[in-house]
C-alpha cells in the first residue's frame, strides 16, 4: 500500500499549483456547514460507500474554478477516489462572476440528465479545457459542441443554458453552498469541514 505521507505530498504538490494561482472568486454570503449532500442528484466520482466524502462548490465561469478542475481534481482522482477511499461531488454555486455563469452551469446539468455522470465529467473538463488552454470564450455554440462530442446531447445543453431548465436546481445548490459558509469557489468541504485548498490531503488522511 502507498505510504500516505507520499500521497498527501503528492496533493499538497499540486495543490499548491493552483492555490499559488488562485484566490478565489468571491461572493458575500456566509453560514454554517452543513452534511452530506450525496442524493443521487449530482455528478460524483468514486465509490458511493468510500469513508470520506470531498464535495467541491464551483462557478462555471470562475477562473480559478477551471484551473482547480484541470490540475489538481485529478490528482485528488488519482490519489484518493480511484483506491476507494474517497467520494469526489460536484456542487454548483453560481456567484454569478458573468452572464455566463447560470447558461454554463445549466448546461453541464443537462448533460447529467440527459447522458449520465460520465458524460458530465467529460464535459467539464473539456469545457475548462477551451476555456483555459483553447482561450475560447463561452457560448452557446460551444456548449451545444463540446456536448455533442462527450455525449451527443448538445441541443439539450443549447436549450437548458438558453432558457435556464434547472436555475432551481442550481440556485438550490447556492443555497446550501451560503448555508454551508461557502463565500466564493472553489470552496472544498472533506466531509463537513471546509479546507483550504493546500489542506485537502491532510483533511481526508485524518479520516481514513
Amino acid at each position: 500500500m502507498e505510504d500516505r505521507t507520499s500521497r498527501r505530498s503528492f496533493l499538497a504538490v499540486g495543490g499548491a499549483a493552483a492555490v499559488t494561482a488562485l484566490a478565489g472568486c468571491s461572493a458575500d454570503e456566509s453560514g454554517t456547514a452543513g452534511s452530506e449532500i450525496d442524493d443521487g442528484s449530482r455528478p460524483g466520482l468514486g465509490d458511493e460507500a468510500a469513508p470520506v466524502t470531498v464535495t467541491v462548490f464551483e462557478d462555471f465561469s470562475c477562473p480559478h474554478c477551471q484551473r482547480f478542475t484541470l490540475q489538481t481534481t485529478p490528482t485528488i482522482v488519482q490519489q484518493y477516489v480511484e483506491p476507494g477511499d474517497v467520494r469526489y461531488l460536484h456542487a454548483d454555486f453560481p456567484i454569478p462572476v458573468d452572464d455566463w455563469s447560470y447558461p454554463a452551469a445549466n448546461a453541464g446539468y443537462a448533460v447529467f440528465e440527459e447522458a449520465g455522470n460520465d458524460a458530465f465529467w467529460r464535459f467539464l473538463r473539456s469545457l475548462f479545457e477551451a476555456k483555459i488552454e483553447e482561450q475560447r470564450d463561452y457560448s452557446l455554440d460551444v456548449f451545444e459542441e463540446i456536448a455533442d462530442e462527450a455525449a451527443d446531447v448538445g441541443q439539450a445543453a443549447r436549450t437548458a443554458a438558453s432558457e435556464g431548465t434547472y436555475r432551481e436546481r442550481l440556485d438550490a445548490d447556492r443555497r446550501r453552498g451560503e448555508n454551508w459558509g461557502v463565500r466564493g469557489t472553489p470552496t472544498v468541504f472533506v466531509d463537513d469541514e471546509q479546507v483550504d485548498l493546500d489542506g485537502i490531503g491532510d483533511a481526508i488522511e485524518r479520516r481514513l
